[in-house]
């Protein structure tokens, strides 16, 4: 027996030790992580496709309207990274915690349940065109309700496992801890505008909901940046990082930024100055995490790390090409003046765009990627497609389309902003092409993930053919 089929053994026999109910709880989330993403792209497409207007016509005649589609794919594109997030996190506890208690299991059905349910309500209800108008919160606030609860069962669950001992954890716990309470009390601001007092103030409703939104996002951001440490440990088998000063450090300035950066949006509305400059002063710290990004991109292509290597390692590649690009977007949008000129224009979808998809999702891909090998390899198998040459032609192709659709977006959004500047209007031909050239990149991007979903969601709920082929792999082990 060779060094691998020994490692092979010896991984299915911890999976064997490790209780069934942790086990499922971390499949479960994943599962369901990749619906989300599913139902995510679905819209998607059909929400970039509307912008030809000849094919929005009969989207139009099959009662298929734009106002149900975006809140669908911003809605469930938060439901993916916060349940990859809780998946990853369920997966730490396979390390850490022991047999799943009485207590702790009934938590946990309680909790898929509530948020099977807030999942298909809120899906069928805006399928049926019942809306709250909110950004990222587009669905009625009925099912708000099944979503915090199952949260603060996530929540017990959490700190009955890691509460003991918690600073003493390494960082990726920490991040996950203040996430975790971040989002519940983000959440709850997010439906301030219920109050009479609030939405009958539009400045005052303006204002906390791109705080809110801000700050929901900086929830999930802790969620996917702690597990990107921890899938950094599990590779190296080293937790000296997680445990730096400088793990920490960066864990504070992104902190900070979580809950100030929001500035940007809200320049233009009437508030205190010093609100303005706390904002701008903390946004400017990224460049600390800009020149660590770029210092690792440079270490890392020295190093030549990816020949050859294995998808989970090209996913983390991407993600650091992709953070470096958002991060400087970022300082750039957080200067004022910069930042009247392109507000209001696609400029601030593209930044969107790029930090869900290049950081957020890229991130979760690996981590996902990582537990499905991980999980086969436990049960002594091999998930060979997910280290094959075409997934990582997929994964190139989904990386393009996104540079593509991203690119186009800032192009015609600083165009857009220039011209509106000196009062002249956009010229006919970018008006023209611009629906052609967006729908053309969303569709490259989307054939690429639809591909890549194709392969996880087979590998996620079946035995899939993929498993165990013999075919030409570019990397020869499972990165552990």
């Amino acid at each position: 027996m060779n060094l691998h089929d020994d490692t092979q053994a010896a991984a299915a026999e911890d999976f064997r030790l490790v209780d069934s109910s942790r086990r499922y709880a971390t499949l479960t989330f994943m599962r369901g992580s990749i619906v989300a993403l599913c139902i995510t792209l679905s819209a998607g497409l059909l929400g970039v496709l509307y912008y030809i207007p000849t094919v929005a016509l009969v989207m139009q005649n099959l009662g298929i309207q734009f106002a149900s589609l975006r809140p669908i794919h911003t809605t469930f594109a938060a439901a993916f990274i916060f349940l990859g997030g809780v998946a990853v996190v369920h997966r730490y506890f396979e390390d850490v915690a022991g047999p799943m208690g009485n207590a702790e299991r009934w938590r946990l059905r309680i909790q898929v349940i509530l948020w099977a349910i807030a999942g298909i309500g809120i899906l069928s209800s805006l399928l049926f065109g019942v809306f709250s108008g909110r950004e990222y919160m587009g669905f009625h606030p009925i099912f708000s309700i099944p979503v915090l609860l199952g949260w603060l069962l996530f929540t017990w669950n959490f700190f009955a496992i890691l509460g003991k001992g918690l600073l003493h954890r390494p960082v990726h716990v920490s991040m996950w801890a203040v996430g975790v309470l971040f989002f519940l009390y983000t959440f709850v601001e997010q439906h301030a505008w219920l109050l009479s007092s609030v939405f009958a103030d539009p400045l005052t409703d303006i204002r906390l909901q791109w705080k809110a939104t801000g700050t929901l996002v900086g929830s999930f951001n802790l969620l996917v940046y702690g597990s990107l440490v921890y899938i950094g440990v599990k590779i190296t088998k080293c937790e000296l990082y997680a445990h730096s000063r400088l793990a920490y450090a960066l864990f504070g300035v992104g902190l900070l930024n979580s809950f100030t950066n929001f500035g940007h949006h809200t320049y233009h509305l009437p508030q205190h100055h010093l609100v303005k400059w706390i904002s701008f002063v903390i946004s400017m710290t990224e460049i600390i995490i800009l020149a660590r990004v770029v210092w690792d991109i440079a270490a890392m292509v020295k190093s030549k790390c990816l020949v050859p290597v294995c998808s989970v390692r090209l996913f983390l590649a991407w993600t650091k090409w992709w953070t470096g690009y958002i991060l400087a977007t970022s300082i750039l949008m957080s200067i004022p003046p910069l930042n009247a000129l392109i507000h209001g224009t696609t400029v601030v979808m593209a930044h969107g765009m790029g930090a869900e998809i290049g950081i957020d999702a890229m991130a979760l891909f690996a981590a996902i990627s990582w537990m499905i090998i991980e999980m086969y390899e436990r049960r002594g198998e091999r998930a060979t497609v997910l280290k094959s040459r075409r997934f990582r032609r997929w994964i190139i192709g989904f990386n393009v389309g996104v540079v593509a659709l991203i690119g186009w977006l800032t192009i015609f959004g600083v165009m857009t902003a220039v011209r509106r500047y000196n009062g002249i209007a956009r010229p006919e031909w970018l008006e023209s092409s611009n629906h052609y050239i967006l729908a053309g990149c969303g569709v490259v991007a989307g054939f690429f993930l639809g591909r890549l979903l194709y392969v996880w969601l087979g590998l996620l709920f079946a035995r899939h053919q993929w498993v165990d082929e013999r075919e030409d792999t570019f990397s020869s082990s499972v990165p552990m």
